[in-house]
Protein backbone atom coordinates (compact mmCIF):
# COMPACT_ATOMS: atom_id res chain seq x y z
CA UNK A 1 0.00 0.00 0.00
CA UNK A 2 1.38 3.40 -0.92
CA UNK A 3 1.07 7.16 -0.57
CA UNK A 4 1.14 9.43 -3.63
CA UNK A 5 4.03 11.69 -2.69
CA UNK A 6 7.04 10.52 -0.71
CA UNK A 7 9.75 12.13 1.35
CA UNK A 8 12.50 10.37 3.26
CA UNK A 9 12.42 11.52 6.88
CA UNK A 10 14.52 9.91 9.59
CA UNK A 11 15.03 6.81 7.47
CA UNK A 12 11.27 6.19 7.03
CA UNK A 13 9.46 6.92 3.80
CA UNK A 14 6.04 8.42 4.49
CA UNK A 15 3.62 10.66 2.64
CA UNK A 16 4.24 14.22 1.57
CA UNK A 17 5.36 16.09 4.71
CA UNK A 18 5.08 19.70 5.71
CA UNK A 19 7.34 20.69 8.58
CA UNK A 20 5.93 23.25 11.01
CA UNK A 21 8.60 24.69 13.26
CA UNK A 22 7.93 24.60 16.99
CA UNK A 23 10.10 26.11 19.72
CA UNK A 24 11.75 22.80 20.61
CA UNK A 25 11.02 20.45 17.72
CA UNK A 26 9.53 20.14 14.27
CA UNK A 27 5.93 18.92 14.13
CA UNK A 28 5.11 16.91 11.04
CA UNK A 29 1.99 16.97 8.91
CA UNK A 30 1.53 14.19 6.36
CA UNK A 31 -0.65 14.77 3.31
CA UNK A 32 -2.26 11.54 2.15
CA UNK A 33 -3.58 11.02 -1.38
CA UNK A 34 -3.67 7.41 -2.44
CA UNK A 35 -2.88 4.26 -0.49
CA UNK A 36 -0.64 3.28 2.41
CA UNK A 37 -0.08 0.22 4.53
CA UNK A 38 1.41 -0.62 7.92
CA UNK A 39 3.60 2.43 8.42
CA UNK A 40 3.78 4.90 11.30
CA UNK A 41 3.03 8.56 10.63
CA UNK A 42 4.98 10.57 13.25
CA UNK A 43 2.58 13.50 13.46
CA UNK A 44 -0.68 14.78 11.98
CA UNK A 45 -2.30 13.54 8.78
CA UNK A 46 -4.41 15.55 6.33
CA UNK A 47 -6.55 14.30 3.45
CA UNK A 48 -6.78 17.27 1.06
CA UNK A 49 -9.97 18.69 -0.33
CA UNK A 50 -11.79 16.33 -2.72
CA UNK A 51 -9.05 13.67 -2.50
CA UNK A 52 -9.12 10.09 -1.26
CA UNK A 53 -6.82 8.22 1.12
CA UNK A 54 -7.00 4.54 2.06
CA UNK A 55 -4.93 3.15 4.91
CA UNK A 56 -4.40 -0.42 6.11
CA UNK A 57 -2.71 -1.03 9.44
CA UNK A 58 -1.41 2.53 9.61
CA UNK A 59 -0.53 4.20 12.93
CA UNK A 60 -1.00 7.97 13.05
CA UNK A 61 0.65 9.51 16.10
CA UNK A 62 -1.13 12.85 15.82
CA UNK A 63 -4.47 14.27 14.69
CA UNK A 64 -6.32 13.54 11.44
CA UNK A 65 -8.14 16.17 9.34
CA UNK A 66 -10.37 15.17 6.44
CA UNK A 67 -10.96 18.31 4.43
CA UNK A 68 -14.09 19.28 2.48
CA UNK A 69 -15.23 16.62 0.04
CA UNK A 70 -12.36 14.28 0.94
CA UNK A 71 -12.52 10.60 1.88
CA UNK A 72 -10.56 8.57 4.43
CA UNK A 73 -10.90 4.79 4.55
CA UNK A 74 -8.86 3.19 7.32
CA UNK A 75 -8.78 -0.42 8.46
CA UNK A 76 -6.93 -2.04 11.38
CA UNK A 77 -5.40 1.33 12.14
CA UNK A 78 -4.65 3.63 15.04
CA UNK A 79 -5.27 7.37 15.31
CA UNK A 80 -3.69 8.55 18.55
CA UNK A 81 -5.16 12.06 18.42
CA UNK A 82 -8.39 13.69 17.29
CA UNK A 83 -10.30 13.11 14.05
CA UNK A 84 -12.06 16.03 12.32
CA UNK A 85 -13.98 15.79 9.07
CA UNK A 86 -15.17 18.89 7.22
CA UNK A 87 -18.17 19.58 4.97
CA UNK A 88 -19.02 16.60 2.74
CA UNK A 89 -15.95 14.76 4.02
CA UNK A 90 -16.28 11.04 4.75
CA UNK A 91 -14.60 8.60 7.11
CA UNK A 92 -14.89 4.81 7.06
CA UNK A 93 -12.98 3.32 10.00
CA UNK A 94 -12.97 -0.45 10.54
CA UNK A 95 -11.27 -2.16 13.50
CA UNK A 96 -9.58 1.15 14.23
CA UNK A 97 -8.72 2.84 17.51
CA UNK A 98 -9.18 6.62 17.83
CA UNK A 99 -7.50 8.04 20.92
CA UNK A 100 -9.11 11.48 20.95
CA UNK A 101 -12.36 13.16 19.94
CA UNK A 102 -14.28 12.81 16.67
CA UNK A 103 -15.82 15.99 15.22
CA UNK A 104 -18.11 16.09 12.20
CA UNK A 105 -18.44 19.59 10.74
CA UNK A 106 -21.19 18.96 8.21
CA UNK A 107 -19.56 15.81 6.90
CA UNK A 108 -21.19 13.32 4.56
CA UNK A 109 -20.79 10.77 7.31
CA UNK A 110 -18.61 8.93 9.81
CA UNK A 111 -18.91 5.14 9.56
CA UNK A 112 -17.38 3.15 12.43
CA UNK A 113 -17.26 -0.64 12.34
CA UNK A 114 -15.76 -2.62 15.24
CA UNK A 115 -13.88 0.52 16.23
CA UNK A 116 -13.25 2.42 19.46
CA UNK A 117 -13.30 6.14 20.24
CA UNK A 118 -11.67 7.15 23.53
CA UNK A 119 -13.02 10.70 23.44
CA UNK A 120 -16.27 12.44 22.52
CA UNK A 121 -18.25 12.67 19.29
CA UNK A 122 -19.63 16.08 18.33
CA UNK A 123 -21.63 17.39 15.37
CA UNK A 124 -22.12 21.12 16.08
CA UNK A 125 -25.21 23.18 15.33
CA UNK A 126 -23.38 25.61 13.02
CA UNK A 127 -22.41 22.83 10.58
CA UNK A 128 -24.21 21.92 7.37
CA UNK A 129 -27.13 19.57 8.09
CA UNK A 130 -27.53 15.97 7.11
CA UNK A 131 -24.30 14.13 7.96
CA UNK A 132 -24.45 10.93 9.99
CA UNK A 133 -22.61 8.95 12.62
CA UNK A 134 -23.22 5.26 11.92
CA UNK A 135 -21.53 3.16 14.61
CA UNK A 136 -21.76 -0.61 14.15
CA UNK A 137 -20.31 -2.89 16.87
CA UNK A 138 -18.28 0.04 18.10
CA UNK A 139 -17.38 1.52 21.48
CA UNK A 140 -17.50 5.23 22.29
CA UNK A 141 -16.00 6.02 25.69
CA UNK A 142 -17.02 9.68 25.84
CA UNK A 143 -20.15 11.74 25.16
CA UNK A 144 -22.11 11.75 21.91
CA UNK A 145 -23.54 15.17 20.98
CA UNK A 146 -25.33 15.87 17.70
CA UNK A 147 -27.01 19.14 16.70
CA UNK A 148 -26.95 18.88 12.91
CA UNK A 149 -26.92 15.31 11.59
CA UNK A 150 -28.19 11.84 12.46
CA UNK A 151 -27.05 9.43 15.15
CA UNK A 152 -27.39 5.75 14.19
CA UNK A 153 -26.01 3.24 16.71
CA UNK A 154 -26.15 -0.50 16.03
CA UNK A 155 -24.82 -3.07 18.53
CA UNK A 156 -22.65 -0.33 20.03
CA UNK A 157 -21.92 1.16 23.44
CA UNK A 158 -21.61 4.73 24.72
CA UNK A 159 -20.00 5.13 28.14
CA UNK A 160 -21.40 8.60 28.85
CA UNK A 161 -24.42 10.71 27.85
CA UNK A 162 -26.01 10.90 24.41
CA UNK A 163 -27.53 14.29 23.59
CA UNK A 164 -29.19 15.17 20.29
CA UNK A 165 -30.75 18.62 19.96
CA UNK A 166 -32.33 19.88 16.74
CA UNK A 167 -30.71 17.18 14.64
CA UNK A 168 -32.25 15.11 11.84
CA UNK A 169 -32.85 11.74 13.54
CA UNK A 170 -31.70 9.58 16.44
CA UNK A 171 -31.92 5.78 16.05
CA UNK A 172 -30.48 3.13 18.39
CA UNK A 173 -30.70 -0.62 17.84
CA UNK A 174 -29.22 -3.25 20.18
CA UNK A 175 -27.06 -0.64 21.89
CA UNK A 176 -26.15 0.35 25.45
CA UNK A 177 -25.84 3.89 26.85
CA UNK A 178 -24.30 3.96 30.32
CA UNK A 179 -25.34 7.58 30.85
CA UNK A 180 -28.46 9.58 30.04
CA UNK A 181 -30.25 9.84 26.68
CA UNK A 182 -31.77 13.17 25.61
CA UNK A 183 -33.44 13.55 22.20
CA UNK A 184 -35.04 16.92 21.49
CA UNK A 185 -36.18 18.66 18.34
CA UNK A 186 -35.29 15.86 15.91
CA UNK A 187 -36.87 16.61 12.54
CA UNK A 188 -37.48 12.97 11.64
CA UNK A 189 -38.10 11.58 15.12
CA UNK A 190 -36.41 8.64 16.77
CA UNK A 191 -36.20 4.86 17.04
CA UNK A 192 -35.09 2.92 20.13
CA UNK A 193 -34.91 -0.87 19.69
CA UNK A 194 -33.69 -3.70 21.93
CA UNK A 195 -31.39 -1.36 23.84
CA UNK A 196 -30.38 -0.42 27.37
CA UNK A 197 -30.36 3.13 28.75
CA UNK A 198 -28.86 3.18 32.24
CA UNK A 199 -29.57 6.84 33.00
CA UNK A 200 -32.66 8.98 32.54
CA UNK A 201 -34.19 9.10 29.05
CA UNK A 202 -35.96 12.21 27.76
CA UNK A 203 -37.66 12.82 24.41
CA UNK A 204 -38.99 16.34 23.86
CA UNK A 205 -40.49 18.35 20.99
CA UNK A 206 -39.57 15.92 18.24
CA UNK A 207 -41.11 16.67 14.86
CA UNK A 208 -41.94 13.09 13.86
CA UNK A 209 -42.92 9.85 15.59
CA UNK A 210 -40.90 8.38 18.45
CA UNK A 211 -40.84 4.57 18.42
CA UNK A 212 -39.61 2.65 21.46
CA UNK A 213 -39.99 -1.06 20.78
CA UNK A 214 -42.68 -2.65 18.62
CA UNK A 215 -42.70 -2.86 14.84
CA UNK A 216 -43.92 0.55 13.66
CA UNK A 217 -43.45 3.19 12.38
CA UNK A 218 -39.65 3.18 11.83
CA UNK A 219 -38.65 -0.47 12.10
CA UNK A 220 -39.18 -3.85 13.73
CA UNK A 221 -37.81 -4.45 17.23
CA UNK A 222 -37.44 -8.07 18.33
CA UNK A 223 -36.58 -7.64 22.03
CA UNK A 224 -37.28 -5.49 25.08
CA UNK A 225 -35.71 -2.12 25.86
CA UNK A 226 -34.48 -1.45 29.40
CA UNK A 227 -34.44 1.93 31.16
CA UNK A 228 -32.47 2.18 34.40
CA UNK A 229 -34.09 5.51 35.32
CA UNK A 230 -37.08 7.64 34.32
CA UNK A 231 -38.53 7.82 30.81
CA UNK A 232 -40.19 11.12 29.82
CA UNK A 233 -41.73 11.80 26.40
CA UNK A 234 -43.25 15.26 25.79
CA UNK A 235 -44.56 17.33 22.87
CA UNK A 236 -44.05 14.79 20.09
CA UNK A 237 -45.63 15.44 16.68
CA UNK A 238 -46.82 12.33 14.84
CA UNK A 239 -47.20 9.86 17.67
CA UNK A 240 -45.39 7.90 20.36
CA UNK A 241 -45.21 4.11 20.24
CA UNK A 242 -44.00 2.42 23.48
CA UNK A 243 -43.89 -1.38 23.53
CA UNK A 244 -42.09 -4.12 25.50
CA UNK A 245 -40.08 -1.76 27.68
CA UNK A 246 -38.87 -2.24 31.24
CA UNK A 247 -38.69 1.07 33.11
CA UNK A 248 -37.16 1.06 36.60
CA UNK A 249 -38.07 4.70 37.19
CA UNK A 250 -41.14 6.80 36.38
CA UNK A 251 -42.96 7.05 33.04
CA UNK A 252 -44.40 10.46 32.20
CA UNK A 253 -45.38 12.64 29.26
CA UNK A 254 -47.64 15.46 28.10
CA UNK A 255 -48.38 17.38 24.92
CA UNK A 256 -47.91 14.46 22.51
CA UNK A 257 -50.20 14.62 19.47
CA UNK A 258 -51.67 12.10 18.96
CA UNK A 259 -51.59 10.57 22.42
CA UNK A 260 -49.08 7.73 22.99
CA UNK A 261 -49.97 4.10 22.30
CA UNK A 262 -48.31 0.89 23.38
CA UNK A 263 -48.49 -2.40 25.27
CA UNK A 264 -46.53 -5.00 27.27
CA UNK A 265 -44.55 -2.49 29.33
CA UNK A 266 -43.36 -2.92 32.91
CA UNK A 267 -42.99 0.28 34.93
CA UNK A 268 -41.66 0.05 38.48
CA UNK A 269 -42.14 3.74 39.28
CA UNK A 270 -45.12 6.03 38.84
CA UNK A 271 -47.02 6.44 35.57
CA UNK A 272 -48.45 9.87 34.85
CA UNK A 273 -49.73 12.22 32.14
CA UNK A 274 -50.75 10.74 28.81
CA UNK A 275 -49.15 7.40 29.69
CA UNK A 276 -51.57 6.78 32.57
CA UNK A 277 -54.17 5.53 30.06
CA UNK A 278 -52.04 3.98 27.36
CA UNK A 279 -54.05 2.58 24.44
CA UNK A 280 -53.20 -0.45 22.31
CA UNK A 281 -50.90 0.08 19.29
CA UNK A 282 -53.75 -0.39 16.79
CA UNK A 283 -54.86 3.10 17.82
CA UNK A 284 -51.77 4.37 15.97
CA UNK A 285 -53.90 4.35 12.82
CA UNK A 286 -52.41 5.43 9.51
CA UNK A 287 -49.14 6.34 11.20
CA UNK A 288 -48.46 2.63 11.75
CA UNK A 289 -47.31 2.37 8.13
CA UNK A 290 -43.53 1.74 8.40
CA UNK A 291 -41.28 4.61 7.41
CA UNK A 292 -37.86 4.39 5.81
CA UNK A 293 -35.19 2.24 7.44
CA UNK A 294 -32.70 4.99 8.18
CA UNK A 295 -30.00 2.65 9.46
CA UNK A 296 -30.13 0.56 6.28
CA UNK A 297 -30.12 3.69 4.12
CA UNK A 298 -27.12 5.15 5.94
CA UNK A 299 -25.23 1.86 5.65
CA UNK A 300 -25.89 1.68 1.90
CA UNK A 301 -24.79 5.30 1.45
CA UNK A 302 -21.62 4.70 3.46
CA UNK A 303 -20.70 1.55 1.55
CA UNK A 304 -21.23 3.30 -1.78
CA UNK A 305 -19.04 6.24 -0.74
CA UNK A 306 -16.35 3.84 0.52
CA UNK A 307 -16.29 2.03 -2.80
CA UNK A 308 -15.86 5.30 -4.69
CA UNK A 309 -13.11 6.42 -2.29
CA UNK A 310 -11.15 3.21 -2.73
CA UNK A 311 -11.33 3.51 -6.52
CA UNK A 312 -10.16 7.13 -6.40
CA UNK A 313 -7.27 6.26 -4.09
CA UNK A 314 -6.21 3.45 -6.41
CA UNK A 315 -6.34 5.82 -9.40
CA UNK A 316 -4.04 8.26 -7.60
CA UNK A 317 -1.09 6.03 -8.40
CA UNK A 318 0.56 5.53 -5.01
CA UNK A 319 4.30 5.68 -4.81
CA UNK A 320 6.48 2.83 -3.54
CA UNK A 321 7.24 2.97 0.19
Amino acid sequence: MKLVSTLLTGGLVVGSLLAVTAPSQAALTTTCVGEAGAVTVPGDLVVPKDKSCTLDGTVIQGNVRVQAGADLVIGSGTIEGNLVTQADGFVDATQTSIGGNVTSRGSYGVFLTESTVAGNYNSPANAARGGFLLADQSQLDGRVTDRSGSILLVSSTVAKNVLTDGNVATDLDDSVISGALTVSGSEEGALLCDSEIDGAATYDANGAPVQIGGDTPWGTCVGATYFGGDLTVNNTTGGVHLTESIIRGDLAGEGNDPAPVGSDNRVRGEISGQFADLQEPNRFGARSVPGEDRIAEARAAAEERTEVAELEAEKAGPANL
